[in-house]
């Protein structure tokens, strides 16, 4: 080989170790010496040893990216010193050459057994000894960049789902070491992040999350190494737009929650991507390690619940973990399932309210009210079970049933009791319906199969609903009135009370919400309120029904102010079936006589 071959040779192989510390363990100090001088033209940083026990030390203190080890010490083998190396997690991934005179397969064999990366006999020459080294040290960063890319996410350059779980893991168990060691675990979610995704792009998503990483990442001690070094806090993404972060060190969970306010400051500041100028507040979970966790999952789980907590407080704020939210979350999940079974064994049932006429005492419709009759928990209320049914889309094959019930029940009514019966049935529909192309060929459907024509039925959608799905539901809305079917606006007055709704979507009937009603017996601007309400709803050709009539004055009043129509518990509670009949001589009669 030429001079100017042996450089090139000796450059390259200077890239592979560029900034390498090697240890060299070895007694004798020519030898020692010798290896020195071969390795200098590789410029890495060499530390030497001439005992076992020095050398673990040495290890111990520098973590050298390779060991050269010779296999016979004056205080112990080659072999004992790889032993020991590998039983210390901090120790146990630096590669070790065994530099042996022995011929023997044997003692080989062990070495490899043991945990050795590769041998070198001797005598040595240096270009040997160089190669073997680079080959080592090459191999060990290659399979440290395979395992960052493994262990980091891509885009915002954080630990990932993996390497926080080993992270967390690592500090549950340092607790069980050290009893005066604490950390806490805080998941973050943003509280508006799909929104921003959906409306200025994902390029934009994307730059929004890289700047939340940033932000995190200097506002704490974060801890980047990826393999030994675990002292620190650790900021990870799990996936979308929610991160966890292991606060390092923290004795209390009040002092994670100062932290957590700091962070919410921060993170609700705006954020300047391309020509966008975007805000996000943030929702914070914080569970402590005081809880005496054993394993990552379960104070994940906890953090993730109190983060659901924290949104549910009206988001861009903390909630600490208590054990009462995981009896919440356990209990949903039992009324999720139950429910699942309730709908499948068609155990829900169907209640009426009547909806009467305040000018002639007659029942223009009633309106279709689901109810459970849990076999273990008595009557749930709609408040805990719809929510439920709506967030899984069991509210689909829920209120199919409804739907179908009401229909039958009806149409029983127009056979068995024609001066009784209502002109029409009135039956609400969800959030998730109005989001569900097949909605009107379903409905149709269930019509057709009990007989009922369709305009005897009444769908009723409240404001925020269509707020919710603006467009999709003025195409439904549309085919519903297309096929004759009437549509009610419900709770009008409890959201947006946008008055563009009523002429935008085709209703014909506008219910009044409970609100308006309750206060029009408060004052004079109430009633006026109420009255500009029904002669605006006159002057567009809707039908006012007043929701939530409870008193007689509120009664005596809405008749007053001309209101066509009225629900409510002093009027009538909703009823089964069998007890409408009874009611309709006695209650109604008495209420109107009383008015």
């Amino acid at each position: 080989m030429t001079s100017l071959e042996t450089d090139r040779a000796v450059a390259k192989e200077r890239e592979f170790i560029a900034d390498a510390r090697i240890l060299v363990i070895d007694d004798d100090a020519d030898i020692h010496a010798l290896m020195v001088a071969m390795l200098r033209p590789l410029q890495a940083t060499i530390v030497g040893a001439a005992t076992a026990a020095d050398g673990l030390a040495a290890a111990r203190t520098t973590l050298p990216d390779l060991i050269l080890l010779d296999h016979e010490l004056p205080d112990a083998t080659g072999l004992d010193v790889l032993h020991q190396l590998r039983s210390e997690p901090a120790l146990a991934a630096i590669p070790v050459i065994v530099v042996t005179g022995s011929e023997s397969r044997q003692v080989l064999t062990a070495c490899f057994a043991a945990g050795a990366a590769d041998y070198i006999r001797k005598p040595f020459f240096a270009a040997e000894l160089r190669a073997r080294v680079c080959s080592v040290i090459e191999r060990q960063r290659m399979l440290a960049q395979l395992g960052r890319a493994a262990h980091i996410d891509t885009l915002t350059g954080l630990p990932n789902r993996a390497l926080l779980h080993a992270r967390l893991q690592a500090a549950i168990e340092h607790t069980a070491l050290d009893p005066a060691y604490a950390f806490a675990v805080m998941f973050i979610d943003f509280d508006r992040f799909k929104i921003i995704n959906d409306s200025l792009g994902h390029d934009i998503g994307d730059l929004l999350l890289s700047e939340i990483a940033s932000r995190l990442r200097l506002n704490l001690r974060v801890n980047d190494c990826i393999t030994r070094d675990t002292i620190g806090s650790t900021v990870a993404r799990l996936g979308g737009d929610e991160f966890v972060i292991v606060l390092d060190d923290v004795a209390s969970a009040d002092l994670a929650a100062g932290v957590a306010d700091r962070l919410l400051t921060v993170l609700e500041q705006p954020y300047f991507l391309k020509s966008h100028t975007v805000r996000s507040s943030a929702s914070i979970g914080i569970v402590h390690s005081c809880e005496g966790y054993t394993q990552a999952d379960d104070m994940l789980r906890d953090a993730d619940i109190a983060m659901y907590e924290a949104k549910s407080r009206g988001k861009a704020c903390h909630a600490l973990f208590t054990t009462s939210m995981r009896d919440a979350v356990r209990h949903r999940l039992d009324i999720e399932n139950s429910l699942r079974d309730a709908i499948a064994r068609h155990e829900l049932y169907v209640v009426y309210q009547p909806i009467i006429s305040l000018e002639d005492r007659s029942i223009e419709s009633v309106e279709a009210l689901v109810r459970w009759r849990h076999p273990v928990h008595g009557m749930i209320a709609p408040s805990e079970f719809i929510p439920v049914a709506e967030e899984t889309r069991l509210i689909l094959p829920l209120s199919d049933q409804v739907l179908r019930e009401s229909c039958r029940q009806f149409m029983v009514w127009q056979r068995e009791a024609p001066d009784f019966a209502p002109s029409y049935i009135s039956v609400n529909l969800s959030r998730v319906q109005l989001a569900d192309p097949d909605l009107v060929p379903r409905t149709m459907a269930i019509l057709r199969e009990t007989g009922i024509a369709p305009n005897q039925v009444q769908l009723e959608v409240t404001e925020s609903q269509l707020m919710q799905h603006r467009v999709m539901a003025g195409e439904l809305l549309a085919a519903f009135k297309a096929e004759g079917i009437r549509l009610a606006m419900d709770d009008f007055g409890s959201g947006y009370s946008s008055l563009s709704c009523l002429q935008e979507y085709p209703f014909d009937v506008l219910k009044v919400d409970r609100a308006l009603t309750e206060n029009v017996s408060r004052g004079r601007g109430y009633s006026a309120l109420l009255h500009a309400v029904i002669t605006l709803a006159e002057n567009l050709g809707l039908h006012v029904v007043a929701e939530g009539i409870e008193t007689i004055e509120q009664l005596a009043l809405l008749q007053a102010l001309g209101c066509p129509a009225g629900q409510g518990y002093f009027l009538a509670r909703p009823m089964e079936p069998a007890q409408l009949a009874g009611w309709w001589s006695t209650f109604v009669g008495e209420a109107f006589e009383a008015a």
